[in-house]
């Protein structure tokens, strides 16, 4: 909160100034400087309580990712628009991962799910360099 009016404070200070004699250029300096340190021991704060020592939940974040429903984008080009669309449709009505879901309805083979929904690679960016 006190960044912000610090923010309004510069912002006003500015303004208001005239040619190169801006009497607000001690009021801008301070609230600059008291911004930055605010911000500074924020994010020192933020890393040394909050970042520090967090540990991945590797299996969470696997359950996650199997269940999402933007990986069914990788199967559009194979299958099509709609039947990719019925797949993740079918995955949210019947509470089941992607994977099970092409598997119940025949679109996808599981080899070729598995070979073409890569979360892996999808997450890397691909281009001519590659």
């Amino acid at each position: 909160l006190q960044v912000m009016a610090n923010d309004v404070a510069v912002g006003f200070g500015g303004a208001s100034g005239y040619l190169e004699m801006n009497v607000y250029k001690p009021l801008i300096i301070h609230n600059l400087s008291q911004s930055i340190t605010l911000l500074s021991d924020g994010c020192t704060s933020f890393r040394r309580f909050l970042v520090e020592g967090t540990q991945p939940n590797r299996q969470k974040i696997g359950e996650y990712v199997d269940r999402s429903l933007m990986l069914v984008t990788a199967l559009v080009p194979l299958i099509g628009y709609d039947r990719a669309a019925r797949i993740a449709h079918h995955a949210l009505e019947h509470d089941l991962t992607l994977k099970a879901a092409a598997l119940a309805l025949g679109f996808v083979g599981e080899a070729e799910f598995d070979r073409i929904v890569d979360p892996a690679r999808m997450v890397r960016p691909q281009g001519a360099g590659d």
